[in-house]
């Protein structure tokens, strides 16, 4: 197993401030969060080129914003795992530039093409090229930093990660007076905002891989690509075999499913949610912005506030409580009131999610880690591709119902009713991933 290269004299160990001291650390974090702004901005941008593509037709319209998801997910179900093999097979280092690179093609491609079909095939290649690159930089995390600042490690990594999502949304709205400033000295921006994301995302790609290439503390580490007796299709099913023979991952692993159906739930039912409390697109941009304000809290404060627990007790707690915020959100007849309660929910997300991550980075073995984040990531995001597909069919099996009680009336409707049902299966996960991991010990 390779060494955590060491740092110089640092803070406290849960200090953020302590963990970006470490120079090659800080290098890949402050890549990570740049790399993150551009994915951001090019989530916006192509789900606003699929609404442009479809003109006025709001069922069209409709159809092809979720196409943009669906591409995005699509490619995780079919070889999400094979690509964290890859991961632990091959030069880590070496495969993040190279895949930075083929990105930020991709990207810059997108608006000089600017066609229907290329749109959904290179967002399909950009994320076959993401999922290669995720699990290799997540398994790299623990080669960098020592084990008792892991958690501050992936802690900063997230907070990067969805801390820029609000920032992107800003510059986003922002292109349109970008572009039009831009159009004197190059009129080709007028009029183009949205392909002036898309060029944004394809530079912070570029620079990506000039960090990257250049971060020579990343260790080459190949995993068990070196024993020529091995095969792909073995260390794929032993890294399975793996998590499902360790409580901690297999409880982890179970988590996360709740915590996804929770989160997708949000994703794909939160407009019409907003809408049947009298709120418009701000009301739902305002909703959206609140789900990762209270994942940043709960990623920075969680540790902090919790220091002394069990990882194994905090992760199963923030899903129980995750579960339980979805829960009394779909009860709550109150915009303001659901508002606060989403901040809640993600915060609790946010919790988890920073715990999962360092439960993975320390109990998880450097010759098998690419595959278990890959396994991780591609089993959270066919949870997240199948609650966007059958919760929005639920809301509208149950329907709209209006109840009375003497005087008094109560309108309730199938969107409250599945938000219900995902906080209540999210609460049992929860549950259940807590009885699989409480009796892990305290931090050390």
């Amino acid at each position: 197993m390779a060494k955590a290269v060491p740092g110089p004299s640092l803070p406290a160990k849960n200090d953020l401030s302590g963990v970006l001291a470490i120079p090659a650390f800080r290098k890949l974090w402050w890549n990570l969060s740049l790399s993150s702004l551009g994915d951001w901005l090019g989530l916006l941008a192509t789900t606003a080129l699929a609404k442009q593509f479809a003109g006025d037709n709001f069922a069209k319209a409709n159809v092809a914003i979720a196409g943009v998801f669906i591409m995005r997910l699509l490619p995780s179900v079919l070889i999400g795992p094979f690509a964290g093999v890859i991961a632990d097979r091959f030069d880590r280092r070496r495969l993040m530039y190279v895949g930075d690179i083929v990105r930020g093609l991709l990207t810059i491609s997108i608006p000089i093409i600017h066609t229907y079909w290329w749109l959904y095939t290179s967002i399909a290649l950009i994320e076959i090229v993401g999922l290669f690159w995720g699990p290799a930089k997540d398994a790299t995390v623990p080669n960098l930093v020592p084990r008792e600042r892991l958690e501050s490690a992936y802690q900063a990594s997230l907070i990067g990660t969805y801390g820029s999502a609000p920032v992107a949304a800003l510059l986003f709205s922002l292109m349109a007076i970008i572009s039009n400033a831009l159009a004197a000295p190059f009129p080709f921006f007028k009029g183009n905002p949205v392909d002036l994301a898309l060029y944004i995302d394809g530079i912070t790609g570029f620079y990506s891989a000039v960090t990257i290439y250049r971060l020579k503390e990343i260790p080459k580490v190949k995993g068990r690509g070196d024993n020529k007796s091995s095969n792909i299709m073995r260390d794929l099913l032993d890294g399975w075999k793996f998590v499902g023979r360790t409580p901690v991952i297999r409880g982890l692993v179970v988590g996360m499913v709740g915590a996804f159906v929770a989160g997708g739930t949000i994703i794909g039912l939160g407009r019409t949610f907003v809408g049947d409390l009298g709120g418009g697109n701000t009301a739902y941009g305002v909703l959206f912005g609140a789900v990762f304000t209270g994942m940043a809290l709960g990623m920075w404060l969680g540790p902090k506030m919790f220091s002394g627990s069990s990882r194994g007790a905090l992760f199963g707690l923030s899903l129980i409580s995750a579960g339980a915020s979805l829960a009394i959100l779909a009860l709550i007849p109150n915009l303001i009131l659901a508002l606060v309660m989403t901040v809640v929910l993600g915060a609790c997300a946010g919790m988890a999610w920073v715990t999962g991550f360092t439960t993975l980075g320390t109990e998880v073995n450097d010759d098998v880690r690419g595959r278990t984040f890959a396994f991780v990531q591609s089993l959270v995001r066919i949870t997240l591709i199948s609650v966007l597909a059958i919760a929005p069919l639920i809301a509208a099996a149950i329907g709209k119902h209006t109840f009375r009680f003497g005087s008094f009336t109560l309108k309730y409707s199938g969107v409250e009713g599945t938000l219900l049902l995902g906080g209540l299966f999210a609460f049992a996960i929860g549950t259940l991933s807590y009885h699989q991991m409480r009796d892990r010990k305290k931090r050390r």
